[in-house]
Parts: structure tokens; sequence; C-alpha cells
């Protein structure tokens, strides 16, 4: 047991120090190393519904603003519609109100002749007390009745105005019921099928942008000064003899510790500071997860 032991520790080390030796042994020009990683955004749903469209499978090439999937918003157009009726009906409210204003306005007018000429009578004796009260009182109902009237109509442009706020979120609910893709790209993986029920906020697809890639990788302090943003880099991968033009995006303002399974220059550098290299994909050899690294020169 103790000999296992000791022959597991044994590879262990052997093994560390034939990778530190390996890495003071790095080619010339050698900055990092790390994984291509791109933009990767998940589509989901807008609104809650059964699909009747997915129109993209794994690998397929979309383009942004081609649609990808439909929703059946059939009962959302069925209440736009009965809104739409509402509105017909407000419409003749409306104009109801205004009829009863109008005659309103008639019987103020002439209740108000009526009230001057008894109140003229009245002065001179020629009306009665009663009289006088009673074209009061109807002069009065007749203003009420006015303003009761004129207040119909910022009931209804309430109404109106609530109706056709509705009318506006079911008509974007409905063009959310046809899913766009945001962006050029690759879909990676499909989430549902046609039939399925549709959640909002639910993902459909996932789409990468295949075109741009970028790798990040980790630098000792002392190798800053190495790095410029939008200098030119070169990046190596497996899979192709050629080298990718890339460009330094980004340096970080902030150290962090190594992160684990990174090479760096200075490999017994306990800081480090990412950096962020910007490559264009071609002939679509770069895959996402591809290990990659990155030389500030073409090297031999």
């Amino acid at each position: 047991m103790k000999l296992a032991r000791y022959g597991k520790w044994l590879l262990i080390w052997s093994a560390v120090m034939f990778f530190t030796g390996c890495r003071d042994k790095l080619p010339e020009g050698f900055a990092g190393s790390g994984t291509l990683e791109a933009t990767e955004v998940t589509v989901g749903s807008l609104i809650s519904g059964t699909l009747l469209h997915m129109t993209r499978e794994e690998g397929d090439p979309v383009k942004a603003g081609e649609m990808i999937a439909g929703i059946d918003v059939i009962k959302l157009v069925l209440q736009k519609a009965q809104l739409q009726a509402s509105l017909s009906e407000i419409d003749a409210g409306r104009i109801a109100a205004q009829a009863a204003i109008d005659q309103a306005g008639d019987n103020l007018d002439n209740a108000q002749l009526r009230y001057n000429r008894i109140k003229q009578l009245y002065s001179k004796g020629s009306a009665t007390q009663q009289q006088f009260d009673d074209i009061s009182t109807q002069l009065s109902v007749a203003r009420s009745q006015l303003t009761a009237a004129k207040s119909q109509t910022p009931l209804l442009d309430a109404k109106r105005a609530q109706v056709e706020a509705t009318m506006a979120v079911l008509g974007q609910q409905i063009k959310d019921g046809v899913i766009n893709a945001p962006l050029d790209g690759v879909v990676v993986e499909k989430y549902m099928e046609p039939g399925e029920i549709a959640v909002q906020g639910g993902g459909l697809y996932k789409i990468a942008d295949t075109a741009n890639f970028w790798i990040k990788i980790y630098v000792a302090e002392t190798d800053l000064d190495r790095f410029n943003l939008g200098q030119h880099v070169w990046v190596r991968v497996d899979a192709c003899p050629e080298a990718f033009p890339g460009k330094v995006a980004w340096v970080s303002p902030e150290s962090e510790f190594t992160p684990k399974n990174v090479q760096t220059r200075k490999a017994r550098a306990e800081l480090v500071y990412a950096v962020k290299v910007t490559l264009k994909n071609k002939g679509d050899i770069l895959k996402i997860g591809m290990p990659a690294e990155v030389y500030l020169t073409m090297g031999p």
C-alpha cells in the first residue's frame, strides 16, 4: 500500500516537473494559451403559447432578423378584435355624451333667460317669491345637468386611452409571436420542437457567432508592457498549420490569481492579468472550446 502511494506521488511529481520544464522552453514570442470563445445567445420566447414553427436545426446558419420560430397568437388576435369593438362603443358613447352636453347647454341658456326675466319682475314686485325661488332652482338644476353631462367626456377619454393601451400591449405580444434571430451565427442547440408549449422567458435556441472569436490569456505584471490595445498578435490552433491574425482588445486593469490549466510566460507568478485577444474565423476552421496559443510574433 505504501509503495503504491509512493508511486502515485512520484508520477504526479514527474508530471509537474515535465510540465514546468516544457514551459521553460516555450517558443519565442509565445504569450499565453487558453481556449477559444465566441458570443453565444440563448433566444427565448417573450410570450407563452404553442410552438407552431421551429425553422432551424442544430448546425444551421442563421442571419440576423430571420424568422426562426413562431408561436400561436390567435387568442391574442381575437382579444384585440374584441377591444376594437369596445372602441367603437366608446366612440358611440362620446357622440351621445356630446349630444347631452348640447342639450344641457340649451336648457341652461333657457333657464338663464327665464331667471333674468323673473328676477327683473320680482324686483318690481310683479313676480311672487315662489316664482323667483322656482326659477332659481331650475337654473341651479340646469347648471348641474350641464356639469354632469360634461363629466362624461373625460371618463370616456380615459376609458378609450386604457383600451388603446391594452391593444398596444396585445399588438406587441402578437409581434412577439414571431421569433427572429438576433445575430448572424449558427444554431448550436435547439431546446424545443413544434407542438410543445413555449413558456415566457424559456429558451428556444442557442445561437453562436462563429465568425468572431476571442481568447483570454494571462500574463505576469512584468509582461504587461508587451501588450497594447489594438496591437496585432497571432493565434495558433492545432487544426490549422497557419496562424490567425488577432488583435488585443482588452487588458485587465486588475490582477487575479493564476487560473488553473493556464500557461503564462512567467510560470511562477502568482498574480496575473487577463488579456483578451479577438480574431476572425476563416474557412469555418475555428470552433468554440478549441485550445489555442497566442504569439506576439509569428515565431519559427
